[in-house]
């Protein structure tokens, strides 16, 4: 993302390359849950006296990455 510049020198971002950028950055916050539960519940099947704490855990992080994608369709939005 690069910055503009008013007649005064000051930098100006503009609005619409700074949602998707924070779209782009809630997508990949979203994987990266993604991937965090995908490694929990692995660990789930291997270490039975932990699963459940492990598994709600993974369900968790789900549910975070639901809430990144929910930012980043928001952010994507005309605005």
């Amino acid at each position: 993302m690069s910055a503009h510049y008013d007649q005064k020198g000051h930098a100006r971002i503009d609005p619409a390359a700074l949602r998707r950028r924070l779209a782009d950055v809630a997508t990949a916050i979203a994987g990266t849950e993604d991937r965090v539960a995908d490694t929990l519940e692995r660990m789930a099947v291997v270490r039975p006296d932990d699963a459940a704490g492990l598994m709600a855990r993974a369900t968790q992080a789900r549910q975070y990455a639901a809430t990144e994608r929910s930012w980043a369709a928001t952010l994507n939005l005309p605005g």
